[in-house]
C-alpha cells in the first residue's frame, strides 16, 4: 500500500462520508457545519491516488464539558476496503500534529459506540457523557490533552 495524507477540500470528502458513516446518504447532506470555516482542515488518506480514508478537524467549543483551546474532530472514515491497516490511526496522527502546530490544547470528538475503544488505543479520554444522534446512533464524548 502506498498511502499518503494530506490536506485537501471539504467536497472531497463527501461520498467517502455518506458511504462509511451516513448508510449512502445524498453526499450532499454530509457536509458539516463549519467544513467551509477559514480554520478548518479536512485530511484525505490516499492509497496511490484513490480516497481511502479522511477526517476533519473544525475550530469548534465543547458545549457538553469545558474544553479549554480545543478543536473538534469529526467525521473520520477509512474505506471498508482498506480498514484495519492502520489508516485511521495515522489520519487521527496527522491531525494531533497540526492542532499542535496551530497551539492547539485539546481534541474532542462525538464517538461512535463502535469507536470508543479505538479512542481509547490512542489516548483519548472516554467522559461517558453520552447521547444519541439522529438516526447514526449511540455517541460518546471522548477528548484528549495534546
Amino acid at each position: 500500500m502506498n498511502l499518503t495524507i494530506k490536506l485537501i477540500k471539504s467536497n472531497e470528502l463527501l461520498f467517502l462520508r455518506s458511504k462509511i458513516l451516513r448508510n449512502n446518504l445524498d453526499p450532499n447532506k454530509c457536509r458539516f457545519i463549519g467544513d467551509d470555516f477559514i480554520d478548518s482542515y479536512h485530511f484525505g488518506a490516499f492509497n496511490s491516488n484513490s480516497l481511502v480514508g479522511g477526517v476533519t478537524i473544525i475550530n469548534n467549543k465543547c458545549e457538553k464539558m469545558k474544553i479549554e483551546n480545543c478543536y473538534q474532530m469529526r467525521g473520520l472514515c477509512v474505506d471498508d476496503s482498506f480498514q484495519n491497516r492502520g489508516i485511521g490511526k495515522k489520519l487521527v496522527k496527522k491531525v494531533e500534529e497540526k492542532l499542535k502546530k496551530l497551539k492547539i490544547d485539546n481534541v474532542w470528538m462525538n464517538a461512535r459506540e463502535s469507536a470508543i475503544q479505538f479512542y481509547l488505543n490512542l489516548n483519548y479520554t472516554n467522559t461517558n457523557i453520552k447521547y444519541s444522534i439522529g438516526q447514526i446512533g449511540l455517541h460518546f464524548l471522548m477528548y484528549k490533552k495534546l
